[in-house]
């Protein structure tokens, strides 16, 4: 009876990894083909082209303009495109201001280049004023000749 192989004798022991691959690409296949692909949640986001606008004597205008040339942050304009500069204190004074004097609404108008971190700084200080609403100024799209859409 042989109980020991020879010592002499060459080994020629190795685990086939193949079948194991083949199972586990066919698991994979598997639970591709039979799971549901889903994109998520479906937002139904109302359309803004005929939203009520808010009478420009009715509010106060709040102007975020791109950085110019040297300058590292956006500068806030009291009024609309025009006026002086004012830090966000300043612009929270005025608002305030206005709201003492019956005009409630805030326009704040930015500036495409300006990072929407600074618009919602700005918005957050001016609506830390009581009884005000912050709309956001929008331009109209304008379509291949430049002219608004209708």
């Amino acid at each position: 009876m042989l109980l020991r192989r020879e010592s002499t004798e060459e080994r020629d022991e190795h685990i086939d990894m193949t079948p194991m691959v083949d199972v586990v690409f066919q698991l994979m296949t598997f639970m591709l083909f039979s799971s549901q692909m889903s994109g998520g949640e479906l937002v139904d986001v109302p359309p803004a082209r005929h939203g009520v606008g808010v009478e420009e004597s009715a509010a106060t205008f709040l102007t975020l303009l791109k950085p110019g040339p040297g300058e590292a942050e956006a500068q806030l304009l009291l009024g609309h495109g025009k006026g002086p500069r004012a830090t966000l204190d300043q612009a929270r004074d005025a608002v305030a201001e206005a709201a003492r004097n019956g005009i409630h609404k805030v326009i704040l108008q930015a500036d495409g280049d300006v990072p929407h971190g600074k618009v919602l700084e700005a918005a957050a200080a001016v609506s830390q004023v009581e009884g005000v609403t912050v709309h956001v100024g929008v331009q109209e799209a304008a379509n291949a000749t430049g002219a608004p859409e209708p």
